[in-house]
């Protein structure tokens, strides 16, 4: 996907979120839901690694010469941040182990589908990979992986991911009482995020550091 595109879609979905992390938290105050009102801080940093995609499309739009190195700026900058992102995940979970919290499914569902609905929109809005090919001048260029694209995806993906998980946790602990699974699940997904941002992490570090191009 070109950084032209990709700026366009990337501050559609920005707003989207920045929308849902309002209401989230508007909502989640009036009707004393610390699912709801945790869930709307969680979207503002969905917002600000999105930002970090929307930023890096317009250098690399002034900069062309520089396109593949700002995508791959933007990808593994992105990818920290992913990494944290499982890194709290899978402590929280591991904590949720010792310190077991009383659960409001309810209220824990209704974030998690509300999550999954809005993520699944993102998706929708962000598109995949688009591959036109003009000629053989430009065949190359298509062919190369734009990795601050693939980071803004991820992220969304990861979010609706989570949600999945979260949800069909949270539905086994409210009707079958298997409340272990909400940390168990919890882990595999923040651990499976985490590969996700150190493959990242792996392929845009080897072009930001010249072992190879995109």
């Amino acid at each position: 996907m070109d950084n032209v595109l990709l700026k366009k879609r990337t501050m559609a979905v920005i707003i989207i979120t920045l929308i849902t992390m309002a209401a989230e938290i508007y909502f989640g105050i009036i009707s004393h839901s610390m699912a709801l009102t945790a869930d709307g801080f969680h979207m503002g940093t969905h917002a600000l690694a999105l930002a970090i995609t929307f930023i890096v499309c317009i250098f690399a739009i002034k900069y062309k010469d520089k396109t593949e190195k700002l995508n791959a700026l933007g990808g593994y900058t992105s990818a920290i941040l992913l990494g944290f992102t499982s890194l709290a995940i899978i402590y929280e979970s591991v904590e949720r182990f010792f310190k077991p919290l009383e659960i409001s499914f309810t209220d824990a569902i209704l974030v998690a589908v509300i999550g999954l609905v809005v993520n699944l929109i993102c998706v929708l809005v962000m598109g995949g990979k688009h591959h036109h090919h003009h000629g053989c001048h430009h065949e190359h260029e298509h062919k190369e992986e734009n990795l601050n694209f693939k980071a803004a995806y991820l992220h969304i993906l990861a979010d609706a991911f989570t949600s999945i998980l979260a949800i069909a946790a949270l539905l086994l602990g409210k009707y079958f009482g298997l409340v272990f699974l909400d940390p168990c699940i919890g882990i595999l997904g923040g651990l499976i995020i985490a590969k996700w941002a150190v493959d990242l992490i792996k392929s845009s570090s080897l072009i930001l550091l010249d072992f190879k191009t995109a």
